[in-house]
């Protein structure tokens, strides 16, 4: 069990000098909505944004997953990190020093943290040790001579840390022992093997270009080594691999990290566009050309997992695939990912047997250039390969191929743009009947919407208020306090607290209320955590609490107070209502039991009560 112990006041002063935004910017791609920044969820796939990050409170919630908390919770959640590695990670990030961290750690983490930290050491030394070959080595000139071939400048070499794996068995396995580092770890990174009599170890990458893998943050997970011309006789042998990459490890997942993401990363966000590239040396060349926003998937195929990814930098991708039969077939399985992950995408297609590397040294940047600018829509880059596939095929063969259209067309939303794909569809098989056209697609279409199912909407917080029955007014009340937490002093608010009925927005009311005082702001998370009752609360006032806490309604403070102070009127109107006609009911009781003397005074007191709910209701409508 952890027993790691931080004062709440230096947590709160860690929350207020990071900038939530920025921490969670550099995962999530957001867009300033009021006081609010709104993105894409990086916890589950979404095509809707309903990711909140609210600045003012350190707080982020996401109404589809239910995902919340501050920029701590974020970091260990995205990253996987404790609460003391993520503590740490933060207080370095904004310059605050948090003292005794490691003796505080419990003895678990303290390991793991120290863990990651020795294997991120194996990997930028194994690093530094391949880009000192490629400098050095004499033997690397088989490598130079490649990168010149291909037009590689030293400095993009130099941006990407290229490097070479020297052919000897054990020339990584003898620098990292020299400089004290555990071969077990090298073993456990994909780095070495041990060999088969137990006596030593090997290099898993020997005479090869070496291509550094790094996380978003920069921190080198995965190599992937290119065969070099000299070792196939310049044509790749029968037994050896044109690519062979790191082994999923501690530090590296297969299909959860994207090539040439953490150089791309700021051109991504600024540009709100990328493209996707399948090849080491094709992004290399793209990036040498200028094209900064450009990522590839590494020697596998696109997955979910990356597609997600791309979708918290850009909102649109274009596809630059390999020229040939595997390079249409990874555009085909790439869109239903893109869909999923709420990406548009374009394609622009590249003559058969070129890639991205050759046609840029053949043609040059302006040609492909133009190829990117007039790059079609995928959909409809997939409704003419396929016509053009089965150009010439008998009639059963292009009304396979026009019905497998489907599920693509059925992915658009807008219906506009369905008939305009369905009058595509005719065209590129030369069918003049556009009707029957769509009559075949519609079929498949709406068993393909009943397949995905129809696409969730965040929660409102009224329809949380109300399944939690929660006064509406009172409720509504509240929120205004939360949004403008200056008014806990008004004289409005003194009436709100006697006058509310719910437990819950009572204690939640006084709890925000001495907050406030004690800190002069309303911080979410420091709230939440003094309500220990609803910190597992998944589907009650607490699950209510984090969803108002992450949107701002009321972000004009006068609005906000001409509607705390209708608001408080109405409320006593109410209060005065509910007990006329408790006095009603004792009336009626009085009279049952012949106590006339009672019944009059109890009417005189509901008279009272009336023309003082007819003034109310004045001064509501004033």
């Amino acid at each position: 069990m952890c027993s790691f112990v931080i004062s709440e006041e230096a947590i709160q002063d860690l929350r207020e000098r990071t900038d939530i935004v920025a921490v969670i910017g550099d995962y999530v791609r957001l867009k300033k909505r009021g006081a609010n920044h709104l993105g894409l969820c990086p916890f589950h796939n979404e095509k809707t944004p309903s990711f909140n990050v609210h600045p003012g409170r350190h707080f982020f919630h996401c109404f589809g997953c239910k995902a919340s908390g501050d920029a701590i919770t974020f970091l260990m959640r995205i990253e996987g990190l404790s609460f003391p590695q993520a503590a740490r990670a933060l207080a370095e990030r904004a310059g605050i020093v948090l003292p005794e961290l490691d003796r505080q750690e419990s003895t678990a983490e303290l390991q793991q943290r120290k863990r990651r930290e020795r294997l991120c050491a194996v990997m930028e030394a194994a690093t530094a040790f391949y880009v000192e070959c490629l400098q050095k080595e004499p033997a690397a000139h088989n490598a130079r001579e490649e990168l010149h071939q291909r037009g590689i400048h030293p400095e993009t070499a130099a941006l990407f840390r290229l490097g070479y794996a020297p052919a000897a068995w054990d020339g990584l396995a003898k620098a990292l022992q020299a400089q004290g580092h555990a071969l077990e770890d090298a073993e456990a990174l994909g780095l070495v093997s041990r060999r088969r009599d137990g006596n030593g170890y090997f290099d898993r990458f020997r005479n090869r270009l070496q291509f550094p893998v790094a996380d978003v943050s920069g921190q080198v997970v995965a190599f992937s080594g290119r065969i070099l011309p000299e070792v196939a006789g310049h044509q790749e042998r029968a037994d050896q691999a044109k690519y062979i990459n790191s082994p999923e490890g501690p530090l590296y997942r297969k299909g959860q990290v994207l090539f040439g993401l953490h150089q791309a990363r700021i051109a991504l966000r600024r540009m709100g566009w990328g493209v996707l590239c399948e090849g080491n040396f094709d992004l290399v060349a793209l990036r040498q050309a200028g094209f900064e926003n450009v990522v590839a998937p590494l020697g596998t195929a696109f997955t979910a997992m990356q597609a997600s990814l791309l979708g918290r930098y850009v909102e649109r991708v274009t596809l630059l695939f390999d020229g040939d039969a595997a390079g249409q077939k990874a555009v085909t399985a790439a869109h239903p990912l893109l869909v999923d992950a709420g990406l548009s995408a374009r394609v622009a297609s590249l003559p058969p047997g070129e890639d991205p590397d050759s046609y840029l040294r053949a043609r040059g940047k302006e040609a492909l250039q133009a190829l990117v600018d007039e790059a079609p829509g995928l959909v409809e880059h997939l409704i003419d390969r396929a016509a053009a596939d089965s150009l010439g095929q008998g009639g059963a063969v292009r009304a396979a191929a026009l019905a497998s259209l489907a599920p693509i067309v059925a992915s658009v939303k807008n219906p506009v743009e369905i008939d305009l794909y369905v009058q595509r569809v005719a065209r590129a098989f030369q069918v003049s009947d556009v009707t029957a056209v769509r009559r075949q697609l519609r079929e498949s279409m709406l068993k393909s919407r009943k397949v995905r199912g129809p696409q969730s909407s965040a929660p409102k917080v009224a329809d949380r208020r109300d399944r939690v029955n929660l006064p509406n007014l009172e409720a509504d009340l509240c929120g205004v306090l939360l949004d403008q937490p200056q008014l806990f002093f008004s004289d409005e608010a003194k009436k709100l607290e006697e006058l509310l009925t719910s437990p819950e927005l009572r204690g939640m009311f006084r709890t925000a209320a001495e907050l406030f005082q004690e800190h002069g702001a309303l911080d979410a998370p420091t709230l939440l955590s003094r309500h220990a009752d609803l910190r597992h609360d998944e589907d009650g006032f607490g699950a209510y609490l984090r969803e108002r806490l992450a949107v701002a309604r009321y972000q004009d403070r006068s609005e906000a107070q001409l509607v705390l102070a209708r608001g408080v009127v109405m409320l006593e109107k109410q209060m005065i209502e509910k007990e006329q006609q408790h006095l009603l009911r004792k009336i009626q009781e009085a009279r049952r039991e012949g106590n006339e003397v009672l019944a009059i005074e109890l009417t005189r007191q509901r008279n009272a009560l009336f023309s003082t709910a007819k003034r109310f209701m004045g001064h509501a409508k004033g």
